[in-house]
């Protein structure tokens, strides 16, 4: 949901007569309508214990660590944060580098830029120490991307760049609609099989009176060299902008979630180029709010689709299909439930796929999380519990297929001491 009315939906579901008047301004402003609607029902369902039991989000026995304020590097300060990884089969070790964003490739380069300094993108070697910078950009690197075809792709705001020769020299690729807009990172941009590259438009712009709407996907069939621009989400209703755009091995098929008031998903009869730019063979999944939508994150694991959904404040989801056409959703329990899971991430261990999820969003009364599943979903392991007082913790890394390892960053929300682990087997 749109960050807009975060503490006024948060308050109104903890205490519905402080801020009425506010609350029925934003609503009508905003176009909210159908979306409080949905977390009045879903609310009422969880208070009244109305979802069945089996269909919570299911958690091992084992308990998570809680990081603690004033630790600016948990695993250096706080005794039992290895402890907590190592009893799960995992490696965690402080990285080398202060990564801010990071794509890894399949033969393990990394292209990624730094915290604080994150206008300029540099590459390391598998091991991750071997520093080269490659270019500065005219703004913070907002996502990174490497095509099947080894070009880099760098969006910042307002633009995305292109580097055909590793990195060497950038070119601005295109511009997106908005001066303020970009990809989200791990999350926007895609290929296919055919090598199409598609791309979202993300933006929060208010002109006057309403959002603007830069909902647009950006196409290329050439490696990035032209692209091609189309507004039929915003001509299907779409208000503001793209959550996901991602290209599903498991069903053949590109996902495209679409961000504000109706939170819709579309998926795509076939993944050619000719397919994607066919209006008429993009497939709406949820007509209604109600049904389910509002994703920001997903990840393909292999046999099954699973998905983030994206209620602040509301009640969030883990949402999983393995057709494409039946969805089923499972809730997200509290202390947690409030926060939605912004971002997902595969890593491919010797035991098997995992898909990491990050909650990192937090209330009063509520908590963050980082967690991970082994089994698609079937069951989740928690392995970091914090507050939004104390820390933010984000999942920083992206690849095309999941890598063997990914990275994290916890920093001290109070004075703004940050650190990035690796963990691995």
């Amino acid at each position: 949901m749109g960050r807009e009315l975060t503490g006024r939906y948060s308050s109104f579901f903890h205490n519905p007569l402080k801020t009425p008047l506010a609350l029925v301004r934003d609503i009508y402003q905003y176009g909210k309508l159908r979306e409080l609607s949905s977390f009045v029902v879903w609310e009422l369902r969880h208070r009244l214990g109305l979802f069945p039991k089996a269909r919570y989000l299911q958690f091992d026995d084992r308990k998570p660590f809680r990081l603690l304020g004033g630790a600016s590097d948990p695993l250096a300060s706080q005794p039992g944060l290895e402890e907590a990884f190592r009893a799960r089969g995992l490696n965690v070790t402080r990285s080398t580098n202060n990564w801010k964003a990071l794509f890894i490739t399949p033969s393990g380069e990394r292209f990624g830029c730094l915290y604080p300094d994150d206008h300029v993108l540099c590459q390391s070697d598998g091991q991750g120490s071997a520093l080269q910078t490659l270019n500065r950009f005219p703004e913070s690197i907002k996502a990174i991307f490497v095509s099947s075809q080894g070009t880099i792709f760098v969006s910042v705001r307002g633009a995305v760049y292109r580097s055909a020769d590793a990195g060497r020299s950038f070119a601005k690729a295109f511009e997106f609609a908005s001066s303020e807009s970009f990809f989200r990172h791990n999350n926007a941009m895609t290929e296919t099989p055919t090598h199409t590259l598609v791309v979202g438009e993300y933006g929060n712009v208010w002109d006057v009176k309403r959002w603007r709407q830069l909902a647009y996907l950006y196409f290329s069939s050439d490696d990035g060299c032209t692209w091609r621009r189309s507004d039929f989400l915003i001509r299907r209703g779409a208000n503001k902008h793209v959550h996901l755009v991602k290209y599903s091995r498991t069903l053949n098929t590109v996902l495209v979630a679409d961000g504000d008031n109706r939170k819709r998903l579309w998926v795509s009869e076939g993944s050619s180029a000719a397919d994607l730019e066919d209006l008429a063979k993009w497939k709406i999944v949820n007509r209604f709010h109600i049904q389910m939508g509002g994703y920001t994150s997903v990840v393909d694991n292999d046999d099954r689709v699973l998905f983030g959904t994206d209620y602040q404040g509301g009640t969030n989801f883990v949402v999983e299909t393995t057709d494409g056409r039946t969805f089923a959703k499972t809730v997200v329990p509290d202390p947690y439930r409030r926060s939605p899971i912004d971002n997902m991430v595969r890593r491919d261990s010797s035991r098997g796929p995992e898909i990491w999820a990050n909650l990192p969003y937090s209330t009063a009364n509520t908590m963050g999380l980082l967690m991970y599943t082994a089994d698609a979903g079937r069951s989740w392991r928690r392995i970091i519990e914090y507050s939004r007082a104390t820390h933010k913790v984000w999942l920083l890394s992206a690849s095309t297929d999941g890598a063997a390892e990914l990275y994290v960053s916890v920093e001290d929300s109070r004075n703004a001491d940050r650190v990035v682990y690796r963990i691995a087997d």
